[in-house]
């Protein structure tokens, strides 16, 4: 086993093996801590491990260890997760920014075109969207799989 994959008991704590007393929740050390959020806020891996303090290769060979790579691709997920909230929440408001750009007399051909193309495409993929979640959740009946997310029948039945 490398130096670097060890870790220390020391007097009953768990350390990495960068010399840090692992966090209580998610086994990181304050410093792989600070690294995951350099990753999920800056442009590049080396950007974030100049903003952690930590050599880029300390950085590269921490996300190939199970615990730091599960907690980083969460987090992203979970950041990722916050974005597609806001674009569901601010929706109704781009439909109604290209409705608006459809119907004013002021506005280009062009930008109206664009406008309409945009709305079909949104529409047909949407309607895709639809169609997949319908044939995933039928495939799942069939192996007898619970279905990962609630149908959209379930879930009106709620309300």
């Amino acid at each position: 086993m490398s130096k670097h994959a060890a870790r220390q008991k020391t007097a009953g704590k768990t350390c990495h093996d960068d010399g840090e007393e692992a966090a209580p929740t998610g086994g990181l050390s304050a410093k792989q801590e600070r690294a995951l959020q350099a990753l999920l806020q800056g442009p590049t891996i080396a950007h974030a491990a100049a903003t952690a303090g930590v050599g880029e290769r300390t950085l590269y060979r921490w996300l190939t260890e199970p615990v730091f790579r599960t907690a980083y691709l969460s987090a992203r997920r979970e950041a990722f997760g916050h974005a597609i909230g806001l674009t569901s929440k601010y929706s109704p408001v781009a439909v109604a920014t290209l409705v608006k750009v459809m119907q004013d007399a002021s506005t280009p051909p062009a930008a109206k075109v664009n406008a309409a193309a945009v709305m079909l495409r949104f529409g047909r993929e949407g309607i895709e969207l639809d169609d997949l979640a319908d044939r995933i959740e039928t495939i799942e009946r069939m192996v007898g799989q619970p279905p990962l997310l609630g149908s959209v029948a379930s879930q009106e039945d709620d309300d």
